[in-house]
C-alpha cells in the first residue's frame, strides 16, 4: 500500500477534515455554554440558600435576644438584611451585635447576587437561552410543516423551493456556520445531528407533513430515514442518495421517495442533449 503525502490528498478528504473540525468546534461551545448555565443555576441556589438562611438564623436570633414574637424578628431581619432602617435598632448589645452581622450579611448576598445576574447577561447566556426558547416557541406552533436536514447548497434549494409555495420549515444542521444563513433565509434553525431522534422530536416531527434528508452522507441520511420512520409512521420521508446501492437502503430504512441529484443532472442533460442535436439522417 502506496503513502499519499498531504499534498496529493484529495480534496474530499480535506473537506471532511474541515468539517469536523466545526463539529467539534460547535461541540465544545455547547459544552462551554452548558458549563456556565449549570454554574449560573448553582450560583442561584447557593444565593437562595444563604439568603433563607439569614432570614430564619436573624428571625430566631432576634426573637431570642430581644423576647419578641418569631414574626416580629422576621420583619426586624427584613429590615435589617434590606437596611431600610424603618424598625429602630436593638437597645441591647446582643441585639446591636446582630444588627450589625445582618447588615454585612445583607449587603454581601446583595453584592454577590447583583455580580451574578450581571455576569449572566455579560456572557450573552441569557440572550442565548431567550433565543432559543423563541425558537423552540415558533417550532411548537407549527403544524403540517417540512423538516430539512442539512442545509448545504441542496438544502437550500429546497428551502427557497418551499417559502416560494409558503411553507413552514424547521432546518436542523449540525454546521454552526449555517444558523446566520438559515435566520437571514427566515427559517427555525435548529443546530444538532438530525438522526438523533431528541432532535428530531425537538423540530415537531410529530407534526410535520415532510422530513427531507439532503445531508451530503449516504450513511447519515439512512439514519435520519430511520429515525424518521420509527418516530412517525405518517411522515412523509423524502432523502438524497449519492450511491446505487445508497438508494435500495434508504428503502429499506422506511424513506418514501428517494432522489439523487447526480442522477437526475444526467438523465436532464442526456435529455437536453438529445433534444438540441440533430439526427444523423437529417
Amino acid at each position: 500500500m502506496s503513502f499519499q503525502p498531504p499534498s496529493q490528498q484529495s480534496s474530499s478528504e480535506r473537506r471532511v477534515t474541515a468539517s469536523e473540525m466545526v463539529e467539534r468546534i460547535a461541540l465544545a461551545r455547547r459544552r462551554q455554554a452548558r458549563r456556565e448555565l449549570r454554574a449560573f443555576t448553582r450560583r442561584l441556589a447557593l444565593l437562595l440558600a444563604v439568603v433563607i438562611a439569614v432570614i430564619i438564623g436573624g428571625s430566631v436570633a432576634y426573637s431570642a435576644s430581644q423576647h419578641t414574637s418569631l414574626a416580629y424578628g422576621f420583619f426586624w431581619t427584613l429590615d435589617t438584611v434590606t437596611t431600610l432602617g424603618a424598625i429602630s435598632a436593638p437597645g441591647t448589645g446582643s441585639g446591636r451585635v446582630i444588627l450589625v452581622v445582618l447588615e454585612l450579611t445583607g449587603i454581601g448576598t446583595l453584592s454577590y447576587g447583583l455580580a451574578t445576574v450581571a455576569q449572566f447577561f455579560v456572557s450573552g447566556q441569557m440572550t442565548s437561552a431567550l433565543a432559543l426558547r423563541r425558537t423552540q416557541k415558533m417550532i411548537d406552533s407549527f403544524s403540517d410543516h417540512y423538516i430539512v436536514c442539512g442545509y448545504g447548497r441542496v438544502g437550500r434549494q429546497v428551502v427557497r423551493d418551499l417559502l416560494e409555495h409558503g411553507a413552514q420549515i424547521v432546518v436542523v444542521d449540525h454546521n454552526p456556520m449555517h444558523r446566520e444563513t438559515a435566520t437571514a433565509d427566515g427559517v427555525a434553525y435548529i443546530e444538532g445531528h438530525a438522526s438523533d431522534d431528541d432532535v428530531l422530536i425537538q423540530a415537531g416531527i410529530e407534526h410535520a407533513v415532510a422530513v427531507i434528508a439532503c445531508v451530503d452522507s449516504d450513511a447519515e441520511n439512512i439514519f435520519i430515514a430511520l429515525s424518521a420512520r420509527e418516530l412517525s409512521s405518517s411522515v412523509r420521508v423524502i432523502a438524497r442518495a449519492s450511491a446505487d446501492d445508497a438508494e435500495r437502503k434508504l428503502l429499506r430504512a422506511g424513506a418514501n421517495e428517494v432522489i439523487s441529484p447526480y442522477k437526475m443532472t444526467g438523465v436532464e442533460m442526456a435529455r437536453l442533449a438529445l433534444i438540441t442535436t440533430p439526427s444523423p439522417s437529417s
